[in-house]
């Protein structure tokens, strides 16, 4: 026989599980991620550089998603922004790290230590991992191929934009879908 705590575990599993909001959200939110994945895909196909990295590029949009879309409105809004601004944030440390340091391990070291403290500063604590996500993806963007870092920068900036906004607008058409974001008694 199970213990008492992991049966109440099932049992709440089921429970949540027997009303269909719980299938809308999961069909809902997988739409709104496979939305981003094709356009943020035919962006990148379309890019000066891409091609055989379409399919990453794709999935950050389609990723961003899942960081933007939120249950009410006020939330995702809020999420959209924060999203944008620690993206424009890590942009910028990416940028500075390409063109004035030597492309060294513990150069990127204290790259990633600026840009977390520059998101504590400027009010997007909550989002310096996002920030350091940014910049990353920049970087290996920028070893991955020849193109210059401020092509990089924009391809990465566009797919987030792509998300962002397909989050936002999953957000605020959400809530019109029945049963979506009703609160459980």
């Amino acid at each position: 026989m199970l213990p008492e705590f992991i049966r109440r575990k099932f049992f709440d599993t089921e429970h949540r599980l027997d009303h269909w909001d719980a299938y809308v959200r999961s069909v809902y939110v997988t739409i709104l991620v496979i939305m981003a994945y094709l356009l943020g895909y035919e962006f990148d196909m379309i890019g000066p550089i891409h091609g055989g990295v379409a399919v990453v590029g794709a999935l950050w949009a389609a990723a961003t998603v899942l960081s933007v879309y939120k249950d009410d409105r006020v939330a995702t809004r809020e999420s959209f922004f924060a999203t944008m601004g620690s993206t424009f944030l890590g942009v910028a440390v990416a940028l500075v790290y390409l063109f004035w340091f030597p492309h060294h391990m513990w150069d990127l070291a204290l790259i990633i230590i600026l840009a977390m403290l520059l998101s504590q500063a400027v009010g997007l604590s909550d989002r310096g991992r996002q920030v350091v996500s940014t910049l990353l993806i920049i970087v290996i963007f920028s070893h991955l191929n020849a193109a210059n870092p401020w092509v990089n920068a924009a391809m990465r900036t566009v797919e987030v934009f792509i998300g962002a906004g397909i989050g936002l607008l999953g957000g605020y058409f959400g809530e019109s879908l029945p049963g979506l974001d009703t609160k459980k008694p």
